[in-house]
């Protein structure tokens, strides 16, 4: 009984086309998601009063950012730093280690800060397979169902 309906369905022109358009998009998605590349960006320096957009503009808005890390060094030093939306004050005495969740901006408040930013970034090079992925994935969904509906209705 399966095998015969099996056998019935596999006949069926329009749902081998769209096995085969579903596998073509599984193949292009399985390698829009392979990441071939890890690149590293390092900035560091001194800062004095002012306010400073740290890091690479371009870098981070190449890669998918994997980590950031802000490492600001003083003996008492009053900064502000902005990540996102997110601003936060900190008296810096020693060693400040923060991991914030975008190109932060450093406010220096009072005295002079040292600080290394770090950021690692993964370049996924055929992740534009995702768009015709998608569409082979739409278009081979559709031919399957029309093929199974014509199968059942008798209309091979």
């Amino acid at each position: 009984m399966l095998m015969g309906i099996l056998s019935l369905v596999f006949r069926s022109k329009l749902f081998v086309i769209g096995l085969a358009f579903l596998l073509i998009a599984f193949i292009l998605s399985a390698i829009a998601v392979f990441h071939t590349q890890v690149h590293h960006y390092s900035s560091s320096g001194s800062l004095r009063p002012g306010q400073y957009s740290l890091g690479n503009e371009s870098f981070e808005n190449s890669y998918s950012i994997s980590n950031r890390t802000l490492v600001l060094e003083s003996c008492n030093a009053t900064v502000g730093v902005l990540s996102g939306t997110n601003y936060t004050t900190y008296n810096v005495s020693g060693r400040l280690v923060l991991h914030p969740s975008d190109r932060p901006t450093v406010n220096v408040l009072k005295g002079n800060v040292s600080y290394v930013y770090n950021v690692t970034g993964v370049g996924y090079p055929a992740s534009n397979l995702a768009v015709p992925a998608l569409i082979f994935a739409i278009v081979g969904t559709i031919f399957a169902w029309v093929g199974l509906i014509r199968v059942f209705r008798g209309g091979g």
